[in-house]
């Protein structure tokens, strides 16, 4: 049995999915998937159960964050002592899961793979890339974490971050509050550069004024998480 999960949330991915599992089930290293449907109407979880992988199924749509902390909670039942994520839109290519392991290995507790760190592969559009410099920033400036795309969901962790993770994460968007939640655990985060790829099919869940919405949501979670935190060691 594999010591390894990967978890795979998915929303209306009917089209990109079976690719995902099977590109992570011919691995080398091949690791127990988890897909995660969120709420889909189409025929993601039939499609993702043919090509192997475990489902678990929300009964609606309840956000990237959540599905999420439901595959790890159901993983973390498990004997696995690594966990993966990547999305199931394909952007995420299952090679890159070598480099994620390799930095857990070598004794990580989270790993993050960037797109920005060798600039390879999709880069993104403009808007989110100037949205990304901007948590940079703020992770930075807030935890002294230094990151180059904490917006990232493709990532490794070992057992005790996959619990922060499962036990306190954002419901959405909840990438660079799930940094905030290492960093206060005391765990240690390192980056690595991987490929991505543009979406296979649908489209992103963050464009137009959404975008704007997670930049400010987001940014007030973590000014208010530090402040809180800057309290509680005052008091």
């Amino acid at each position: 049995m594999s010591r390894i999960a990967a978890i795979v949330p998915a929303f209306d991915e009917a089209r990109s999915i079976e690719d995902v599992v099977l590109g992570l089930r011919h691995l080398d290293e091949a690791p127990a998937v988890f897909v995660v449907d969120d709420g889909s109407s189409d025929e993601t979880a039939e499609i993702a159960a043919r090509a192997g992988a475990t489902v678990l199924r929300l009964p609606f749509n309840c956000g990237i964050g959540a599905a999420v902390q439901t595959g790890l909670l159901a993983a973390l039942e498990g004997e696995f002592t690594k966990f993966i994520r990547l999305d199931g839109d394909a952007q995420h290519d299952p090679e890159g899961v070598a480099v994620l392991l390799t930095a857990l290995d070598d004794g990580a507790d989270f790993v993050l793979g960037s797109r920005h760190l060798e600039r390879e592969g999709y880069q993104t559009t403009r808007s989110r890339r100037l949205g990304i410099r901007w948590f940079s920033m703020l992770v930075e400036r807030l935890c002294g974490l230094h990151v180059t795309d904490p917006t990232s969901g493709f990532w490794a962790a070992n057992r005790d971050a996959a619990k922060v993770l499962a036990s306190d994460t954002a419901s959405d968007y909840p990438e660079v509050d799930s940094l905030v939640h290492l960093w206060r655990a005391g765990l240690s985060v390192r980056e690595v550069p991987v490929r991505m790829r543009a979406r296979a099919s649908g489209e992103s869940s963050i464009g137009g004024l959404v975008s704007v919405y997670y930049m400010i949501k987001v940014s007030v979670a973590l000014i208010a998480a530090r402040l809180a935190l800057r309290d509680r060691e005052a008091g």
